[in-house]
């Protein structure tokens, strides 16, 4: 309950455009360090939380989750696929 409360909070909080490079953010007093990458139709998201240092990886594919939280597997359902690329408009 507690991987999936986790992983749930790290698709729930990514920035649309966070696609490239390393990102953090800050829930219930712990810090999740991560680097999302797009491969095709599938988003690979790594990283670890802070402090603990638990590592985690997830791929998402559609709606469907599935990898890994501190060496524990998960999978679970989310409610909208990730957004692709972000298109902006050039001058």
């Amino acid at each position: 309950m507690i991987k999936t409360f986790i992983s749930a909070a790290v698709l729930l909080s990514l920035p649309v455009a966070a696609y490239a490079g390393e990102r953090s953010f800050t829930r219930d007093g712990v810090t999740y360090v991560y680097t999302a990458e797009q491969r095709g139709e599938t988003t690979v998201i790594s990283g670890k939380s802070l402090p603990g240092g638990s590592a985690y990886e997830l791929t998402v594919r559609g709606k469907r989750v599935t990898g890994h939280v501190g060496g524990n597997p998960v999978s679970f359902r989310i409610a909208k696929p990730l957004v692709g690329k972000v298109e902006t408009a050039q001058r």
